[in-house]
């Protein structure tokens, strides 16, 4: 979008023309929310087992999460202490790094981590060290689902090797495949993993 084009038409217009309406609640309408609202979570909401899940990161369309995994005790972290004021009930202000200091073990039958890698947690030891951490809360089978940029500047370092000493990768159900990729600029895409 220009310069120009950009004073012309007012944010609120602009901020309008990227949401979409779903269950009576505004989201966020790119492909990879749209791939993560209608594949990945209606997957888990569907499972018995999935009754305690952590969410990784807070933003001002993750609002309305609490709802959308509605029957899922529904858990929040971020760094940002003024993330507190949008985030759920359950929430704590700490580094993905620090899940065991709050957190006990297997405490959480799925984890979301969308965004934070590359995006805070940039270096193969801080990715490295925030699976561990992961690993540390999750019970064993449990679920984790990253969620990352797959482009210059953003691409985790070989995730697969730094999931490898507590994780193996997991075919979703409904995707058919032990990851996705949408179809977006930034080659948003999200990895599966069950903790050993």
């Amino acid at each position: 979008m220009s310069p120009t084009w950009r004073r012309l038409v007012p944010r609120s217009l602009r901020l309008r023309s990227r949401l979409r309406l779903k269950n009576g609640r505004w989201r966020l309408d790119t492909p990879d929310r749209v791939l993560l609202e209608d594949v990945i979570a209606p997957e888990f909401l569907r499972q018995d087992d999935i009754r305690r899940m952590l969410d990784v990161g807070v933003a001002w369309y993750t609002r309305t999460y609490p709802r959308l995994y509605e029957g899922i005790e529904y858990h929040t972290i971020d760094v940002d202490p003024a993330m507190r004021r949008i985030a759920g009930p359950h929430h704590h202000t700490l580094s993905m790094t620090e899940l065991p200091t709050v957190y006990p073990a297997d405490t959480f039958d799925l984890v979301v981590c969308n965004g934070v890698f590359g995006w805070g947690l940039d270096t193969a030891d801080e990715v490295g060290r925030g699976l561990d951490a992961c690993a540390e809360v999750l019970r064993p089978g449990g679920w984790l689902v990253v969620g990352w940029n797959d482009m210059a500047g953003r691409r985790i370092p070989d995730l697969d090797a730094l999931a490898a000493p507590r994780f193996d990768r997991a075919i979703l159900p409904a995707a058919r495949a032990d990851h996705l990729v949408s179809a977006t600029p930034y080659a948003h895409r999200y990895d599966f993993f069950t903790r050993r």
